[in-house]
């Protein structure tokens, strides 16, 4: 049964009250009408108990904009929102067109740094966020007194000659809760062994991120990228004031599961909502995405932090992942299931709660 507003309803309590549905909740569609995201298709999900998010259909339908009770939490790019004509994955257009949001993905055949292998050359982070959504549905269910609110439709990622991946994806929202899953399922449509590395790049910023933030990550081990990231161990799961001479760091962890099997990493402010706090949650399974990176970066207009789990743990790139062993390959027909819910968290009781399962 959801609660709205303080207390429970029935299904039956809410439609005697309301009109339409949309009156509490649900799901918009609307095209951009200005600049680079001129045409682009989008739709506009608000849960009824202060979560409101934006998924982009003709950017893989990854989430630009998140919202908790009119706060904003993640970060937007410097570049903005661009349709996906504007992609030039020779030039450093991945940068130009990062709009950053909830989570940005990554992949579908690499991640990390440009390159060519025996399978062909790629840009950075890989096409998949570039690329259009196909066979787009809505849906909205109520099952007994629980509503459901959901998105789906389907990526390829497909060449002559080269790969032929499909990313099948589902957002779900509860009517009343804060959550959202990402349920998603990439296969191997082709007729050959290809590479698939797939990184789920979040992004917290302000005002969620802010001097008095901090990351909590359940984790085995973790160590920095590069030598620029050891200066930061220190503080590597820390916020800070905006400066303009930042470079940026990048951890490198080993999740660990919690008791109920999901590895989390949290995002906390609780100096945020005058004193109350706000947090945001990301839950995923350590066996279907085994490695996570995160990225501290506190410049100015790039003042974000990334929290990166992903299926391998390679994030110097595909070239690099060959080398070491440890890039995934999906052979012909195979699919793979990845689920990730977002979870934000208002007040310093739901805060702890969740930060008590972390080992």
């Amino acid at each position: 049964m959801p609660r709205l507003f303080g207390r429970e309803y029935s299904a039956r309590d809410l439609a005697e009250r309301i009109g339409r549905p949309e009156q509490l909740a649900g799901i918009r569609s609307f095209e951009y009408s200005d600049g680079r995201a001129r045409g682009v298709r989008a739709f506009d999900v608000r849960s009824g108990a202060g979560l409101r998010f934006t998924s982009v259909a003709d950017r893989a339908l990854d989430v630009c904009a998140l919202e908790f009770r009119g706060i904003p939490l993640v970060w937007h790019g410097p570049g903005g929102l661009a349709a996906p004509q504007y992609y030039q994955p020779e030039a450093d257009d991945f940068a130009r067109d990062f709009f950053g949001g909830l989570f940005t993905t990554c992949g579908l055949s690499s991640f990390g740094p440009p390159g060519s292998d025996a399978y062909g050359s790629f840009g950075m982070h890989g096409r998949v966020n570039h690329l259009p959504a196909e066979n787009l549905a809505t849906r909205a269910a109520w099952e007994g007194d629980a509503c459901t609110f959901e998105i789906a439709g389907t990526i390829s990622e497909a060449q002559m000659f080269g790969e032929n991946l499909t990313l099948a994806r589902t957002l779900r929202i509860e009517l009343g809760a804060n959550r959202l899953a990402v349920h998603d399922v990439v296969t191997n449509e082709g007729g050959t062994r290809r590479p698939h590395m797939l990184l789920y790049h979040c992004n917290m910023g302000f005002p969620l991120l802010d001097a008095d933030a901090r990351l909590e990550v359940s984790q085995r081990a973790m160590r920095p990228r590069d030598a620029q990231a050891e200066r930061g161990l220190n503080e590597w799961n820390r916020g800070g004031e905006p400066d303009s001479g930042f470079a940026e760091q990048v951890f490198v962890h080993e999740p660990l599961a919690c008791a109920d099997g999901f590895a989390r990493a949290v995002m906390v402010n609780r100096a945020l909502d005058d004193g109350r706090g706000v947090a945001l949650a990301i839950r995923y399974d350590p066996a279907q995405l085994p490695a996570l990176f995160t990225w501290r970066m506190l410049g100015v207009n790039t003042y974000v932090m990334g929290i990166e789990p992903a299926n391998c743990p390679t994030i110097e790139g595909r070239v690099e992942a060959g080398k070491r062993g440890t890039l995934p390959f999906l052979e012909p027909g195979e699919s793979r299931s990845y689920d990730l819910v977002f979870e934000v968290l208002g007040g310093a009781e739901e805060i702890d709660r969740t930060l008590a399962m972390l080992p």
